[in-house]
């Protein structure tokens, strides 16, 4: 019974242990960019981003929790030039294009 208990638990911490192109994905589709595009994108931004750049990408999704309507990537790229990084939109309208392909 305790072993039980202990891989219940060890199954817990590791399900809340996701991947951080795992956490851009799941902003990305909490502020509206289509499920497939927003795992592709993950996968990209967490291999080209920095680390501040990541932080930017999560504030905006703080930011638009309370909307209603969804975002496109352009609409993401825009709330982003506001935060005065270019590398920043350009690398998100680089791989969002990417992605729809």
């Amino acid at each position: 019974m305790r072993g039980l208990v202990a891989m219940a638990g060890v199954g817990l911490l590791l399900a809340g242990c996701a991947s951080p192109a795992q956490r851009i994905e799941r902003k990305l589709v909490e502020v509206g960019v289509p499920q497939g595009q927003a795992q592709c994108m993950g996968v990209r931004l967490q291999q080209r981003l920095s680390t501040s750049q990541l932080r930017s990408l999560d504030r905006l999704a703080r930011m638009n929790g309370n909307r209603i309507e969804r975002m496109r990537v352009e609409d993401i790229a825009r709330q982003l030039a506001a935060d005065g990084d270019p590398a920043l939109v350009a690398e998100l309208l680089r791989t969002g294009i990417g992605c729809l392909v």
